[in-house]
């Protein structure tokens, strides 16, 4: 029988997650992510290739510092997601299950996405 005065932390904020479930919990964000921007996405497209009016009025659009910002974490998270997924999928397949090796395949992820972040920030500015 468990105790009844027993404490229990149920603030999400104050557990310290293993690293590996970072990595997994920012795949499910940056997935998030790219779903709420798909709108925009899809605004820009049809602006871009409509009319010439639009056409410019996307390339004005994307000059501002927010529009770039926006667009970079959006390719930043794209990236992300799909190293995650990757990395997801060798997992289910049984390739990099062990505790180390998923450590490992983790920061590989990371690293991978700040050097792509990195570029991606360059190529935008």
């Amino acid at each position: 029988m468990m105790n009844e005065h027993q404490f229990r932390n149920l603030n999400l904020l104050t557990i310290r997650y293993p690293f590996t479930a970072i990595i997994s919990l920012l795949h499910r964000l940056s997935g998030i992510f790219l779903f709420l921007l798909i709108p925009f996405l899809l605004w820009m497209l049809d602006s871009a290739t409509g009319t010439t009016d639009g056409f410019e009025r996307v390339q004005t659009l994307l000059t501002n510092l927010p529009a770039k910002l926006i667009l970079w974490l959006f390719l930043v998270a794209l990236w992300y997601h799909l190293i995650a997924g990757i990395r997801h999928l060798l997992m289910d397949i049984g390739i990099g299950e062990s505790l180390k090796s998923a450590r490992l395949s983790g920061g590989i992820t990371v690293v991978i996405t700040l050097l792509a972040g990195i570029l991606l920030g360059s190529w935008l500015w």
